[in-house]
């Protein structure tokens, strides 16, 4: 099986507006796909939210890499769509209300600093696990020793 993701942009031209994007990386492989949404069926994005909602030292893990995300993607809109950073139209204004609000983390989740923790997906983790070394997270790995 095929472990490969793509990194998107933050930001999307399409039909004449700018949309932000606040997840990078997406998992292609549909096999892949499928295998993770097969434990999604069993129940461990429950189980994994309970975890981390309860282990403070895995709680504050998980909010740290939200926050490295949240700058991330001021520093990729400051260098790839500087346009959009300094302008003040209607749609890089839509484009920095998510992409530079500190209470949306990683995929668009938002206030990751409260309980009970979200994990809203094994895919999302997953596909940050393998595209970016500084996102290296235990549902990612869990998720790869199961398939």
């Amino acid at each position: 099986m095929k472990l490969e993701v793509v990194e998107n942009p933050i930001v999307v031209f399409e039909d004449a507006i700018y949309r932000p994007e606040p997840t990078r990386f997406w998992i292609l492989e549909p096999e892949f796909k499928k295998a993770i949404s097969k434990l999604e069926s069993e129940g461990y994005i429950k189980k994994f939210s309970e975890e981390i909602s309860k282990d403070e030292e895995l709680f504050n893990f998980f909010v740290k890499l939200h926050e490295k995300e949240v700058k991330r993607r001021e520093e990729i809109l400051k260098k790839e769509f500087p346009e959009i950073y300094k302008g003040t139209g209607k749609w890089d204004l839509v484009c920095k209300k998510v992409l530079l609000n500190k209470d949306v983390g990683i995929g668009g989740i938002r206030n990751f600093r409260a309980k009970p923790f979200k994990v809203r997906c094994l895919h999302l983790w997953t596909a940050y696990h393998i595209g970016d070394e500084e996102f290296k997270n235990p549902i990612g790995e869990y998720v790869l020793s199961k398939i």
